[in-house]
């Protein structure tokens, strides 16, 4: 066979040979043998090792396979075009890859001649961590370099990119793999000189190679956990494994090229690489260039699963590891209570602490979340089964059946579409809300409390602590109206019914399971006399029903079946019940199957109306459901009673029939002119809006007192414009949950943009109006009262303006009247997000934290209790951070057992798409709120010292933020022009419009929620730090006293500490070098140039002062993990960015034909989607 020469560029066309044994066969026991073998000048052969396992063939290492053949999972043959960044050309390299089953290799044992070894630091066995081996003689005008080191995604790569950048050329290359461990053989020569590399650049070949390898082994094992780095892995290989499936190697190849490319860029700018780089998107064609931006996506959710799995794991570990001798981790239910102990905190104490508290978050819909609920249950899925995974009891065929599984799954992932084609409908979002009840937060709740009960059980045995239930849910989504046209009176309706629906469904699917369980035979076991009592009058639903009158003879002497079966046919009647009101919204044109779901239809007994033998109230289920517990515990089935029924009274006590409470949400002036007009239909006055704040509030309070118009309502009704008709539905429909659902259906009336004390008082007029029994005094002068009413303060001036409108009201006697007949308890909700976008992160901080204070001193003078509620969004920007810290950083007294705060878009997901997740989170949250809620654990200490300090730096940062944002010429061109804010509402992430008022161009017209997402997909994440950096310099002005001031204040402050931590990551997630890629999209360069340069010197300042504050000499120096862990995202993150700013440019590019911009703006758009599930907390 002629053979043709490497030197002439042209590769012999030769197919492997793969024979058990051939002529020419070598043993791999000697070094020698493998040189000679793989660099054998004559016809190709086979290479075997002593036990006679075949390896495979080469020629020159010019050998083929197919591109999907496997050497070991995750292994695979890769042939990719590899562009050399400093040469516009490419270079093809084949590689052929060895079987499993490799034995006693090695390629750096002792030679004559121009051979050496390289190799990195030993561990503490002696063997270096990698070993590179050079040799010049056995190919003559060649390098023979092998490359020895544990096995790893991508090494072949990672090695050819090496020699690329040093101007050396692969001719071949082949992967051997045994153990975990690879050897990596290249042919190599220098591209210039087409000779074989001299030894003197050995070493620094050697070092370079060493430097990439070791980089990538330190990402790839973040956590420094091996079982993360290996679960990691194994997804992305099977991932990397589907796609080869579909045959788009040149996918992997071009995302590998640049995560590889943009991952050395991080490392050492290099402006000329950058350059290569971006012109290497400029030249992908569409389909690839949307494939590469889903597999990057796809990646970090995977390793988003990746990561909760193991943080599940570690925490089961600790549990495992610690049998109640040991402490749990940080905020667990077991050190929590340890420290009480520790505290000399008494039963009696911790249970008067345990009784007055509430947990409540409540989920909004605000359009954050950017995945499709499709793509999230399947992450569920692979979450699960990575969960059962990692199970150290499962057997090899096990844990095989599962990978099994996980492929189908992720290769589901790879050919599910993420993006929506049309904007989600407020039905679908409140399906969506409610699936996290269904798949994670019904087994996450009675998961949580049996953390408590146990903690307590260990740590203050005998002591008859009960744990009672003190968490709840809440929602606006469906009841949030505030800018949203969708959101109309009757989907407020359905949107209770659904979740009642959900909540009835599981009982029923429970209590069928207790009846399976529960067979006590009377002839056998004891059974309480009030439970035969309670019998006795169910007999008498038994024999209406030939189906439960059958069941009742089989049961006869089997009391606990019998009670189970009746309960649960009333569960279904009430269910039957809320079907029909399903039915009939139906009817009225809400025609969608997810109405009726069959999931949950049940046919109706005929001749029996759906009202007939149904619960009237939670209240009857829950004291049915105890008499069985009662009757378990008094026969000592206590085992039997503290599993199935003990978790169903902790679902019946936390989410009722209503499952979780709703929040009606409106604007205030749209109440104002409902009111307006209704006072001047009833003749009350003419012109409302003219009166004084006192006249109104007068006026308001003189009507409220007398009897409602029940008589005139109907006309009235009739009579009124169509916007004050649907703000009375309103109330009509609040009204109907109330009445037909549960009391607890409604939780709370939020006023958006409460300016007045006469704002709470026209809802409390509404409420009266329209006659529903919302709002009444009675003849005998008592008041009755279902609304709760919480005005919501969002921006810096509103929170200014509250402390005068909460006096006003107090001070009423007809509102003191009426919230003392509501519960004494004043909700005032507190917005983050406005401020934040108002008056910068500093000053919406402080006075959020001032208002605080504020209502704590009024509400006490006043003589009333108070609930803050927290509208905080998913980013820093927007009020977030760690839940547990968040609380505790709360002034002190201002959380006194109860906190309610919403939890939106994919934080939700984050948090509670698992139920164990989401049991962990509702723990540190819980426990956060208890040692907030006690001086013992409190962090408390003397701060109103630093009050005049932080007055200082806020009011210095927001005259930073406000210069930059009010005052610069061109900014919110520049925001428009260098972000994705325009593309974001093309997403279909969400029902609600995206801003408030088209085509204007200020602050005013933009919601929070695009606002900080604009900035955190450009890499800005402006909102959560600017300021900061002025405002510290301000107060210190390099004085070191005050440098240790702020020192102190830091160390000894949780409000200031918390603040800062959240800024710092904020910092860290930011990137000034691909913000000014960004900017490059703004049409005015001298608008570019200003506001560019502006907020990079004011990010410049603001590290260097929160280092100097912090005594850190780096960002995220006192948290590792999640700097490692956001470090590895970005190798995905990276690249997607300059994606985003070239489809950016093309798609906004007035010369493009039109025709053209539709390929561009799909992957525009899932360039949104992928950064957003990188950063994980957009909006």
């Amino acid at each position: 066979m002629a053979h043709a020469s490497l030197h002439s560029g042209v590769r012999p066309s030769l197919q492997p040979i793969f024979t058990a044994r051939s002529s020419k066969e070598h043993s791999l026991k000697h070094p020698q043998a493998l040189r000679t073998a793989l660099c054998n000048k004559v016809n190709p052969v086979s290479i075997s090792y002593s036990r006679g396992i075949l390896v495979g063939a080469a020629h020159r290492f010019s050998a083929k396979l197919p591109p999907t053949t496997p050497v070991r999972r995750g292994a695979y043959v890769r042939s990719p075009v590899i562009a050399e960044a400093s040469r516009v050309r490419s270079t093809r390299f084949d590689g052929a890859i060895a079987t499993e089953d490799v034995t006693n290799l090695s390629i750096s044992d002792e030679a004559p001649g121009s051979r050496a070894s390289y190799s990195t630091d030993t561990d503490s066995e002696g063997e270096g961590e990698y070993s590179l081996a050079f040799d010049n003689e056995s190919m003559p005008g060649f390098t023979v370099v092998g490359v020895d080191g544990m096995d790893q995604d991508n090494l072949l790569m990672d090695v050819t990119l090496s020699f690329y950048e040093m101007g050396i050329s692969v001719q071949s290359a082949q992967l051997l793999s045994e153990n975990n461990r690879v050897v990596d053989v290249f042919i190599v020569s220098d591209a210039e000189s087409k000779a074989a590399i001299p030894e003197d650049r050995w070493p620094d070949i050697s070092e370079k190679i060493f430097a990439k390898l070791k980089r990538r082994n330190v990402l790839n094992t973040a956590s420094g956990d091996p079982n993360l780095a290996e679960q990691v892995t194994f997804l992305t290989q099977t991932l990397n494994k589907a796609v080869r499936g579909d045959g788009r190697e040149d996918v992997l190849e071009a995302a590998y090229f640049l995560q590889s490319g943009f991952e050395e860029l991080r490392q050492k700018e290099d402006p000329r690489k950058r350059a290569d780089l971006l012109r290497y998107i400029e030249n992908m064609e569409p389909s690839k260039i949307t494939a590469v931006i889903r597999l990057f996506y796809l990646y970090s959710s995977l390793l988003n699963v990746a990561d909760e799995a193991h943080s599940h794991r570690v925490r089961r570990e600790q549990v495992w590891a610690s049998r109640n001798a040991t402490p749990l981790w940080y905020a667990s239910f077991d050190h929590t209570l340890r420290a009480f102990k520790k505290e000399n905190v008494g039963a009696t104490e911790l249970q008067e602490l345990f009784n007055r508290t509430e947990y409540n978050p409540v989920f909004t819909a605000h359009p954050t979340e950017a995945r499709r609920r499709e793509v999230l249950t399947c992450l569920h899925r692979i979450f699960l089964l990575c969960n059962d995974r990692e199970d150290p009891r499962l057997s090899p065929a096990q844990k095989v059946e599962l990978e099994v599984e996980i492929e189908a799954e992720i290769e589901i992932l790879w050919r599910t579409d993420e993006m929506r084609s049309r904007k989600p409908t407020v039905l679908e979002e409140i399906t969506t809300g409610l699936d996290y009840f269904r798949y994670s937060l019904f087994e996450a709740v009675c998961t949580t409390y049996r953390y408590a009960e146990n903690s307590v059980n260990a740590i203050y045995p005998d002591e008859g602590l009960v744990v009672p239930s003190f968490i709840k849910f809440g929602s606006w989504i469906g009841g949030d109206r505030d800018g949203n046209p969708y959101v109309r009176p009757e989907t407020t309706v359905m949107a209770a019914l659904l979740a009642s629906r959900l909540i009835l469904a599981e009982y029923i699917r429970r209590v069928r399971a207790c009846q399976d369980t529960l067979t006590h035979s009377l002839l056998i076991s004891e059974v309480s006399s009030e439970l035969l009592e309670s019998l006795e009058e169910d007999k008498k639903v038994m024999e209406q029903i030939p189906a439960i009158r059958f069941d009742s003879d089989l049961y006869e002497h089997e009391p606990y079946r019998l009670k189970l079966r009746v309960m649960r046919h009333r569960l279904e009647q009430r269910l039957r019940e809320v079907n029909a009101r399903l039915r009939e919204l139906g009817k009225a044109g809400m025609h969608d199957e997810l109405l009726i779901d069959i999931e949950f239809n049940i046919d109706e007994i005929p001749g029996l109306d759906p009202k007939k033998d149904a619960y009237v109230s939670e209240d009857q289920f829950l004291n049915d459901l105890k008499l069985i517990d009662f009757s378990l515990r008094k026969s000592g089935d206590f085992r039997l009673a503290d599993r199935k029924i003990k978790d169903l009274i902790r679902l019946a006590e936390t989410f009722g029939f209503y499952c979780c409470s709703l929040d009606v949400r409106q604007e205030s002036t749209v109440h104002t002119e409902a009111t307006d007009e209704i006072i001047r239909l009833l003749g009350l006055h003419d012109n409302y809006n003219s009166l004084s704040e006192a006249e109104r509030m007068n006026l308001l309070a003189e009507t409220i007192s007398s009897p409602p118009p029940s008589d005139e309502v109907e006309e009235l009704y009739k009579t009124m414009s169509e916007p004050s008709r649907e703000v009375v539905e309103l109330f009509f429909a609040c009204a109907d949950i109330i009445e037909n659902i549960s009391e607890k259906s409604i939780a709370s009336y939020v006023i958006s943009m409460t300016r007045q004390a006469s704002h709470v008082m026209e809802v409390l007029f509404l409420g009266w109006f329209a006659c529903k029994n919302l709002l009444e005094k009675k003849a005998s002068g008592e008041w009755s009262a279902r609304l709760v009413v919480a005005p919501l303060f969002e921006t810096i001036p509103d929170l200014e303006n509250m402390p005068g409108s909460l006096e006003s009201l107090f001070k009423n006697e007809t509102y003191k009247a009426i919230l003392m007949a509501s519960g004494g308890i004043q909700e005032v909700m507190l917005g983050y997000s406005d401020s934040c976008k108002d008056g910068g992160i500093t000053a919406s901080a402080y006075n959020l934290y001032k208002a605080q204070c504020v209502i704590q001193k009024l509400t006490s003078e006043a003589g009333v209790k108070s609930c803050i509620f927290h509208g905080r969004g998913g980013t820093v920007g927007r009020g977030a951070g760690p839940t547990h810290e968040s609380i505790l950083s709360q002034p002190p007294g201002s959380v006194d057992g109860q906190i309610k705060f919403t939890e939106q878009g994919e934080v939700i997901t984050y948090r509670y798409g698992n139920a164990q997740t989401a049991a962990y989170e509702l723990t540190v949250g819980i426990t956060g709120l208890l040692k907030a809620s006690h001086p013992a654990t409190r962090l408390g200490g003397d701060y109103e010292r630093y009050f005049s300090i932080m007055e200082q730096l806020a009011s210095a940062a927001e005259k930073s933020y406000r210069e930059l944002t009010d005052d610069t010429e061109g900014f919110y061109d520049y925001f428009y022009e260098s972000t994705v804010v325009n593309e974001i509402g093309l997403i279909n992430i969400g029902s609600r419009p995206a801003r408030r008022k088209a085509a204007v161009r200020d602050k005013s017209s933009l919601r929070a929620i695009p606002w900080v997402f604009g900035w955190a997909q450009s890499r800005h994440t402006l909102p959560a730090w600017y300021g900061v950096g002025s405002g510290i310099a301000h107060y210190t002005r390099d004085e070191p006293d005050r440098i240790k001031e702020l020192q102190s204040m830091y160390q000894e402050w949780p409000f200031f500490r918390t603040f800062l931590s959240n800024v710092q990551m904020s910092l860290f997630k930011a990137s000034m070098e691909i913000a000014q890629e960004y900017a490059r999209l703004c049409s005015n360069r001298i608008t570019q140039k200003l506001v560019y340069d502006l907020v990079a010197q004011e990010y410049s300042l603001t590290k260097a002062q929160f280092l100097m504050v912090s005594q850190q000499n780096k960002l995220l120096q006192d948290n590792p993990s999640l700097e490692s862990s956001f470090d590895t995202r970005r190798k995905y993150l990276d690249p997607l960015n300059h994606l985003q700013i070239i489809l950016l440019g093309r798609q906004r590019d007035p010369t493009a034909p039109e025709e053209q911009k539709p390929l561009w703006e799909k992957p525009l758009l899932r360039t949104i989607k992928a950064i957003a599930s990188n950063m994980r907390n957009t909006g």
